[in-house]
């Protein structure tokens, strides 16, 4: 019984220390559990998770064919090419590389410099622009020119004089009627008389000289308001040429591109002007003047002065001495303009020509040597990947290599060669249209001419 009581205090004893060190063992079992299997593994996810949201967070860049081409080369090629030098670099290589890994190992040794080629083509200038000046007095303009023509009648005590029975100004005034019809349709066009106040008098020489007045100014096809304004034009005083020249000046529009002067004149100046200067201005001016002078019945003295005007203002002079040769001298300025035409058609479709057939063998010429280059880097390539191949001993995607190769090889040339071909179809099309422009204006302006000249 004793013994049975002892037994029974023991084990209670027993199960009483167990129960006080078991919050103990618990304690110190769990601590180091919590550091080394919750708390670190717990940073470890985080720090993956991390690099896994920092990598699904940058856009994947897709390069352009040029921003690929543009890359610099390999350092052993070009010139640096040598085959024992791309053996030793090749053989510093980990063998336990993926074929992407490889390919790009291989392109920064021996990829080819493309990027002059790329430059040409991506800075290449496929326009035909040909600077050719067209005629002055054009019977049609282009919305881009605008031309002006300014007649100048002297209108001085002079012009009453007869030739034939038939008044200078009487002559004059058909003349101009006849080449107001023949006046471009669109051009601007402004008469002026000069003289045609006061008599030839001292006592009215200070309002005849300063006397010019624009009777009409319009457009070429008016012609009828200039026969209109033309009745009541009468011969008075004095001839001041430089002041009516001086006049012109107000007359021209300042947008206008082109601008034709014509004199018609029986005489010298005689009042004191220099209409030789005021010529000379008018052709250096921002809107650049021709001076052309007609004489019109002038005695020797007189045509040297005028003559003198017309080579200041750029212009021609002409010694007219009847009506009909006034008339005459008229439809020939329209017949040299027809040859003008021609001559203008032949200088611009053949600088088309000549810039379009330029601008084709350059684009000819890059395409062809960046193919060139294209093939150089392929066997070098191929050479290099059968060495690697030949060095290897274990499992090597040798198959792999070969396709990126030949896909880089594929991708170079096709980017040349259709980017070669495509600028040099633009550069036909724009020289072809440029070419046809120029053709249809000229010859336009030929046939027109050609009507002008038949009334």
């Amino acid at each position: 019984m004793i013994r049975t009581s002892i037994f029974i205090v023991l084990t209670i004893i027993v199960i009483l220390a167990g129960c006080s060190n078991e919050p103990e063992k618990n304690t110190a079992d769990t601590q180091p559990s919590e550091s080394s299997q919750d708390n670190e593994p717990a940073e470890n996810i985080s720090n993956i998770q991390e690099s896994i949201d920092s990598k699904q967070s940058k856009p994947h860049i897709v390069l352009t064919d040029e921003q690929i081409l543009m890359k610099p080369p390999g350092r052993l090629t070009g010139i640096d090419y040598n085959e024992q030098n791309v053996q030793e670099a090749l053989d510093k290589l980990p063998t336990d590389l993926t074929a992407d890994q490889y390919m790009e190992e291989l392109l920064l040794l021996l990829a080819e410099d493309y990027r002059p080629y790329v430059s040409t083509f991506i800075n290449f200038e496929s326009d035909i622009t040909v600077n050719n000046q067209r005629p002055n007095a054009k019977i049609t303009l282009p919305t881009s020119r605008k031309l002006h023509i300014s007649i100048l009648l002297d209108a001085s005590g002079s012009m009453n004089a007869k030739i034939n029975g038939k008044s200078k100004m009487d002559s004059a005034k058909e003349a101009i009627q006849s080449f107001g019809d023949k006046l471009p349709k669109n051009a601007e066009a402004s008469l002026r008389v000069y003289g045609h106040k006061g008599t030839g008098s001292n006592e009215d020489k200070q309002i005849s000289c300063s006397s010019t007045e624009e009777i009409f100014h319009g457009q070429g096809v008016q012609t009828d308001q200039i026969k209109a304004a033309l009745q009541d034009v009468k011969p008075a005083g004095w001839t001041p040429i430089a002041n009516a020249l001086e006049s012109v000046k107000q007359d021209i529009d300042p947008e206008t591109t082109d601008s034709v002067v014509y004199v018609v004149s029986d005489g010298i100046e005689t009042c004191g002007g220099d209409p030789v200067q005021v010529a000379k201005e008018l052709h250096q001016s921002k809107v650049k003047t021709v001076v052309n002078i007609i004489g019109f019945d002038v005695d020797n003295e007189g045509q040297k002065m005028l003559r003198q005007v017309a080579a200041s203002g750029g212009g021609e002079f002409a010694s007219i001495d009847n009506d009909e040769a006034l008339k005459n001298y008229l439809i020939k300025a329209y017949e040299k303009l027809r040859g003008e035409w021609t001559l203008w058609i032949e200088k611009g479709t053949g600088q088309a020509n000549i810039q379009k057939e330029k601008k084709q063998g350059e684009l000819n010429k890059t395409r062809e040597t960046m193919q060139r280059l294209v093939n150089q880097e392929n066997a070098n390539l191929l050479a290099a990947l059968e060495y690697i191949k030949m060095k290897q001993e274990n499992d090597f995607p040798w198959s792999d290599i070969s396709k990126k190769i030949g896909e880089r090889k594929s991708f170079a040339w096709s980017y040349a060669d259709k980017t070669g071909r495509r600028l040099y179809n633009e550069v036909s099309q724009n020289g072809k249209q440029v070419y046809d422009d120029i053709k249809d204006e000229g010859e336009k302006n030929i046939d027109d001419l050609t009507d002008k000249t038949k009334n």
